[in-house]
């Protein structure tokens, strides 16, 4: 996180993963997975997280698991820094140009938009919400599930308890499961639901908030973070783009060595560099490391999903 700190794309302030009674979600599995990598956790228990972070309110059941090292990348200006980079290697940029179709071309392909068709010999396909439409050249359908999804960041009643230097990123494992930030980007706390909204395409989307998803929110924040409560200042609609598994897809697009797509299925931006080094790496050589087979376009979850 230094080089991120260095230059304000990142913030280090811990995070908690919280697990209620009967969570959908076991602690055990998330304990040995930071064992096996080496990275450092407390465990608490309700009384010393309520201790820690008086903001909470919960029940003697829940479980805390505290990262220090955990923390936000805005995404915004990290973006913008991959643009410049990409600028500085001698790349074009085409905001707002709709690819219409890919096909196959002779031994490249041919990605047609509404004002010219334009041709390359290898090609990354990450194309999200509409992969389906644009790997159906290909023969290529996954199962995937687009959900429309909103955030809220709230005008808390008590704003000195989400102090990013203080408050931590933070996710809920129960059904649904619940996610949030301290006041980063905005002067107060963001809440929302991981994976709790509406099935949609993209055509059907819309960009107004669901009263519905909001009543569950502020149903949540009353109960455990009630100080958060407060007038909405601002909600945002996004797409989440599911396969079945919920896992990654990196790799070659099926009967192709020179075509490789990914999906991040909803929690892919934070592997943004290591996600295009491995598409790169198999559109023009075939082959990637990281090139594994659970992340693979043919395993069963997405051949079977059923």
């Amino acid at each position: 996180m230094i080089g991120l700190e260095r230059f304000e794309l990142g913030h280090a302030r811990g995070g908690l993963d919280l697990f209620p009674r009967d969570p959908i979600d076991e602690p055990e599995a998330f304990l040995q997975a930071m064992r096996e990598e080496g990275v450092e956790y407390e465990v608490l228990d309700a009384a010393a997280l309520v201790e820690r972070w008086p903001a909470w309110h919960v029940s003697d059941e829940v479980l805390a698991i505290h990262q220090r090292d955990a923390g936000i990348v805005a995404a915004s200006r990290a973006n913008a820094v991959h643009r410049r980079l990409a600028l500085a290697r001698g790349a074009d940029l085409l905001p707002d140009t709709r690819v219409e179709r890919i096909s196959p071309d002779g031994d490249g392909f041919a990605l047609e938009t509404a004002t010219r068709t334009y041709r390359c010999g290898s090609l990354v396909v990450a194309a999200d919400a509409w992969m389906n439409e644009m790997l159906a050249p290909f023969g290529m359908h996954l199962p995937l599930r687009i959900l429309q999804e909103q955030v809220t960041y709230f005008d808390a009643a008590d704003p000195a308890s989400f102090d990013p230097a203080t408050f931590p990123v933070w996710i809920w494992h129960s059904a649904p499961h619940m996610y949030g930030l301290p006041s980063f980007g905005q002067p107060g706390p963001k809440v929302a639901i991981h994976g709790g909204g509406r099935e949609v395409t993209p055509e059907t989307r819309t960009f107004e908030p669901d009263p519905g998803y909001a009543a569950v929110v502020e149903g949540f924040i009353r109960e455990h973070l009630p100080g958060a409560i407060g007038p909405p200042l601002e909600v945002r609609t996004c797409l989440y783009t599911l396969t079945p598994d919920q896992d990654f897809v990196l790799d070659l697009v099926p009967g192709t060595s020179n075509a490789s797509f990914g999906l991040g299925t909803a929690h892919g931006f934070k592997f943004a560099s290591v996600f295009g080094r491995t598409l790169v790496e198999l559109a023009l050589d075939g082959a990637s490391e990281w090139r594994i087979p659970r992340f693979a376009a043919d395993r069963p979850s997405l051949t079977q999903p059923a």
